[in-house]
């Protein structure tokens, strides 16, 4: 096992244990769109408040899996519910489902976002959309690791709430 596929295990386990402790919120939602370093996507997350996701490229010659975490911040007002803004951050990586380029890569993404419901406050169906940096971590075999910041990074999708 590498070290870098260790690395992401641990991060895995260490959210599934810290989340152990966050009660059952009772909100399921699911979405599709498009992003900078997310491609064609469909995402299905779980929560009200912190949501944990998952993300599949379905598109994209990477065809990346990703791990995203939100938290929905709380209303202005109504401290128990979970508005319009959000920060999230997510790991997306080729581990799991190589496409077309065989070497390893890696996203990590931290964003800012808002949902927008339509047509109001009590639809299940919106967008969101989400803006923020990505660092990207990829084999290079002469080289070995490298690691790239990019500056923009963002996706905007259609959902729906159950």
């Amino acid at each position: 096992m590498t070290r870098m596929r260790f690395s992401y295990v641990l991060l895995t386990l260490a959210l599934l244990i810290s989340f152990q402790s966050v009660q059952a919120q009772g909100r399921f939602e699911i979405s599709t769109g498009a992003g900078l370093f997310d491609g064609i996507f469909l995402k299905a997350k779980y929560g009200q408040i912190v949501q944990v996701g998952l993300s599949q490229d379905l598109v994209s010659q990477l065809h990346t899996t990703g791990l995203e975490v939100y938290y929905r911040l709380p209303r202005r007002g109504a401290p128990g519910t979970a508005g319009p803004f959000y920060v999230m951050c997510g790991l997306s990586t080729t581990l799991f489902g190589k496409g077309y380029d065989t070497f390893e890569q890696s996203f990590l993404y931290p964003r800012l976002g808002r949902s927008f419901l339509i047509p109001g406050r009590a639809s299940r169906f919106g967008v969101n959309a989400d803006l923020g940096v990505a660092i990207h971590r990829h084999t290079n075999p002469p080289e070995g690791y490298i690691t790239e910041l990019f500056p923009i990074s963002g996706s905007l999708g259609v959902f729906y709430r159950f």
